[in-house]
């Protein structure tokens, strides 16, 4: 029997988990085989991701007696702390170099949790990818040269709502398991029962549930000492090949998690050889989070018919009749409609297929002696360097030569910390107002085409999409090439415009991110309001003045408020023009094409 170091720990139990099937197996095979990649575990906050990856720790060299390591990454990790650097206190006190181990080093064969890993800063991301994948960590820097053992498993759990994870990252992880709050009644009760049983008493809850984790334990020991020994029959490499040539799978990593994943599966099972059924739980497991690119053009695509039926309605040719017709009669309805509607047309309005994107040049949304938002910029660089200065990565070199020239001595006051400041982000918030007046005359899809090239540049973007009278966040920190794809598939413009409640949404987010100059701030809409009961077009414009007025006193600089121009009448254009007067907004018209 297998002595179980679990039961000496506080962690919920592995086996004790409700549901979760396919995160359970994913992370059992790494105790398996600990070089499959990874594990990144996708779903909303409260799904008990974080309990599974630390009851998980506990199974791994469970044979040989050690406790393996659980190293938890914060969110507000530094550099320092992660890669490691210098022994401070040792340092001050006897002017002596000592290295002090990151958490890098500290995970080496357990585990590295990182929680909301989507929301790690794009430098401290950076740094994971070699050790993450060479199992090395080459540590050159403050005067110390050494190479380090780092082999752990990778474990990253993150909400898809918050953020999208950058493709370098998200490769190195061979699994991506998507969990959903599917939950019947009973489990749910059954979540609570035992939840409360550990809370209540963790030693006896434990005691519990040692018989069916030291059966678990015993067939993870059987199964590593099989798996060497597995084999995988040369027909299911070439079919698994020919596969991966056929969806369009870029480079050989996630060909190799695959073979490792089914070999661990069978090994698990008990059985000597890889078997089909291994090879599909490994494709799925491995393709969860993954893009394929293009079919290579001499292989046939997967059921193209099926494909093209749902494109939606925005497949259909730009030469058919009943398109054609239904587009006029939207259009020519729409107009029709007074300035800021109190209701609008139940039937949304088509948008074209996405063209090439639009250059036009978004100038540097800055008023040198504007009164609202000139003193507030100033006002907010300056905290935010502030608060840089102060958490920082601590050069150490620089920060032993001021101290010197101060006159400090080993075990004397005057230290003197030095930190380096780190580059904002370029980033791009944008409000898309997709109600069904903008769709009118295709502003909206004009408008699209130029956010699409407006962003690119970017280093992370928002896009907060208003539509059939809801507020929903399509690319949240996202990359600008996914921001361009979730434009892309926007085919509509549908419902009201409650478009106070969408600014006011938008500048929630954008003062909680703490916004520099090298944030831009777009507002795309034809500015009709949806008004509300007994409101006059002159107070719902007020209204949305008031709004803006808000935004850019808390912006570094001016926001852009992308307005139709030609696609409107003068009518149109004079009331956005009256509205957003002395809002402190700059209006950019969009010609038409």
């Amino acid at each position: 029997m297998v002595r179980c170091p679990l039961f000496t720990m506080t962690h919920y139990p592995f086996t004790a988990v409700v549901g979760m099937e396919h995160a359970k197996r994913s992370l059992l095979l790494h105790a398996v085989d600990p070089r499959i990649g990874g594990t990144l575990l996708m779903g909303h906050r409260g799904c008990a991701k974080s309990t599974l990856a630390r009851g998980f720790a506990a199974l791994l060299h469970a044979n040989e007696g050690t406790q393996p390591a659980f190293v938890e990454v914060p969110l507000g990790v530094t550099e320092d702390r992660l890669l490691g650097s210098l022994h401070a206190e040792t340092l001050v006190h006897t002017g002596k170099w000592r290295p002090q181990p990151g958490l890098l080093e500290a995970a080496h064969g357990g585990v590295l949790y990182i929680d909301e890993i989507n929301l790690l800063p794009d430098a401290l991301a950076d740094l994971l990818l070699d050790s993450a994948a060479s199992g090395v960590h080459r540590q050159e820097r403050d005067g110390i040269s050494q190479t380090l053992l780092s082999r752990y498993i990778l474990i990253g759990t993150m909400n898809p709502e918050e953020g999208d994870l950058r493709p370098q990252l998200s490769d190195r992880f061979a699994h991506g398991v998507l969990i959903q709050d599917d939950f019947s009644a009973t489990d749910r009760v059954e979540i609570g029962r035992r939840r409360i049983a550990f809370d209540d008493s963790p030693a006896a809850f434990q005691t519990h549930w040692a018989p069916a984790t030291e059966r678990l334990l015993n067939q993870l020991q059987a199964a590593r000492k099989l798996l060497q020994s597995v084999l995988i029959p040369d027909a299911l490499r070439l079919d698994l090949a020919q596969r991966a040539r056929d969806v369009g799978l870029e480079g050989m990593r996630a060909e190799l998690a695959i073979l490792r994943t089914a070999r661990a599966a069978a090994a698990f099972r008990g059985v000597p050889i890889v078997d089909e059924s291994d090879l599909k739980e490994a494709w799925d497991l491995c393709l969860g989070h993954r893009t394929t690119s293009t079919p290579r053009s001499d292989q046939p695509t997967r059921n193209p018919p099926q494909a093209q039926q749902h494109q939606g309605p925005s497949s259909s040719t730009p030469n058919s009749p009943t398109q054609s017709a239904s587009t006029a009669t939207q259009t020519s309805s729409t107009t029709a409609q007074p300035l800021t509607p109190k209701d609008a047309q139940p039937n949304p309005i088509l948008l074209r297929p996405m063209q090439k994107p639009r250059i036009l040049a978004l100038p540097q949304p800055l008023f040198p002696n504007r009164h609202l938002t000139a003193p507030l910029a100033g006002a907010a660089t300056a905290r935010l360097s502030t608060v840089r200065l102060q958490t920082g990565p601590v050069r150490w070199q620089a920060s032993v030569l001021a101290s010197l020239r101060n006159g400090w001595t080993p075990s004397s006051p005057g230290w003197q910390w030095i930190r380096a400041t780190a580059a904002p982000l370029r980033r791009f918030w944008a409000l898309l107002d997709a109600s069904r007046s903008t769709g009118a005359a295709q502003f909206l899809a004009d408008a699209r085409e130029t956010l699409a090239e407006a962003l690119r540049t970017s280093k992370r973007v928002n896009l907060l999409l208003l539509r059939e009278n809801q507020m929903t966040w399509i690319a949240r920190n996202a990359l600008s090439s996914k921001a361009k794809q979730r434009l892309e598939s926007l085919r509509s413009a549908a419902g009201k415009s409650p478009l106070v409640q969408a600014i006011n949404t938008l500048h929630r987010a954008v003062s909680a991110s703490r916004p520099t100059q090298l944030d831009t701030v777009c507002l795309c809409s034809d500015g009709l309001p949806t008004l509300d009961r007994g409101e006059s077009a002159t107070e719902a414009g007020r209204r949305v003045r008031l709004a803006v007025s808000r935004l850019a006193r808390n912006l570094p600089t001016a926001p852009v408020w992308l307005s139709p121009g030609s696609h409107s009448g003068r009518g149109l254009s004079a009331w956005l023009e009256k509205t957003i007067q002395g809002s402190g907004a700059l209006l950019v018209k969009l010609p038409g094409r």
